[in-house]
């Protein structure tokens, strides 16, 4: 995609922020994401939503309204736009983040301090409360469910519907849906309650910089496009599976920044969680063609193989 930047400057007018002097691609996302160069020597990023993505502008837009005044390393939300009249698609204006990628600075000497920065920072979402599990939408929680029980019983109940749907092997299904009956009451009902969940947080989506000393420090956390309000030990758990396949080695790290695990059997819960999170990976990729059929051979297969 293309902006022409007589019509970035026009959807940029009321801001008052100077004129536009540069539009740059920025790589990496399911979306395309551009950083608009401006006059006033300060730089903007312009986020475009197209259609069938999953996310939306108000969506992202509540998610960080969620977080606001809390000194977390976040671009605010300068603008958000709905209407296609000043470009042809949704979009949000945010300020710019120093850094580049923890996935792009995975050979820094400090790359650990980095992952366990990472941990510190999904630790902080974590102490938000939320009033109820579920997805977010522009105006709040979409179909709030009041435990993480009723939560989670929908999760699994989509999910494997899903994965024998995308052509899952039936009896791989079958077994996956009795473990996750069988260790349920061990493992959902203690959760402490709904809290903000990234449920994308890995190193493509954290950004850091390198300081005077050479420490690397995290300077921005990045795609809101998945958050929702979970139990804190799912959400862990997606962080690690999501970093582990990105920077293999990345888990002692995280879990060292993260600190103690609110669950009576932290192991356990990081183990069904994680299952849970490979059958929805392994249907989302399928679903958007990354995993072209259902025999092609996959990881997360083996995986799944290997739990059972």
């Amino acid at each position: 995609m293309e902006l022409e930047e007589q019509q970035v400057a026009a959807a940029l007018a009321g801001l008052e922020l100077g004129s536009v002097v540069a539009i740059t691609a920025m790589s990496g996302g399911n979306t395309p994401v551009f950083r608009i160069d401006l006059s006033s020597g300060s730089a903007v990023v312009l986020k475009v939503y197209a259609e069938g993505v999953h996310s939306s502008a108000g969506k992202d837009a509540f998610a960080a309204a969620q977080l606001r005044d809390r000194g977390l390393p976040l671009a605010q939300h300068l603008l958000v736009d709905e209407s296609r009249t000043k470009l042809p698609f949704d979009f949000v204006v945010t300020n710019y983040l120093p850094g580049v990628t923890a996935g792009a600075l995975k050979d820094h000497p400090d790359i650990a301090g980095l992952y366990r920065q990472t941990g510190a920072l999904l630790r902080s979402l974590h102490e938000i409360k939320m009033p109820a599990y579920g997805a977010f939408g522009a105006e709040g929680i979409v179909d709030p469910l009041a435990s993480n029980e009723a939560s989670l019983r929908k999760r699994i109940a989509h999910s494997l519907e899903w994965f024998v749907a995308m052509g899952g092997e039936p009896a791989l299904g079958k077994r996956l849906r009795d473990i996750a009956e069988a260790r349920f009451t061990s493992i959902v009902p203690f959760s402490k309650g709904a809290v903000f969940a990234h449920d994308d947080l890995h190193p493509n989506n954290v950004l850091g910089v390198e300081d005077a000393s050479g420490k690397l420090v995290l300077s921005g956390l990045i795609d809101f496009g998945n958050a929702r309000a979970a139990d804190a030990v799912f959400d862990l758990a997606k962080c690690l599976f999501c970093s582990e396949h990105d920077a293999p080695g990345s888990t002692p790290e995280i879990l060292a920044g993260y600190g103690r695990i609110d669950h009576p059997d932290p192991a356990g819960a990081l183990w069904y969680y994680t299952m849970l999170h490979r059958v929805t990976m392994w249907c989302w990729l399928r679903r958007i063609g990354v995993i072209p059929a259902a025999d092609t051979p996959s990881e997360l297969i083996d995986d799944l193989r290997t739990m059972v």
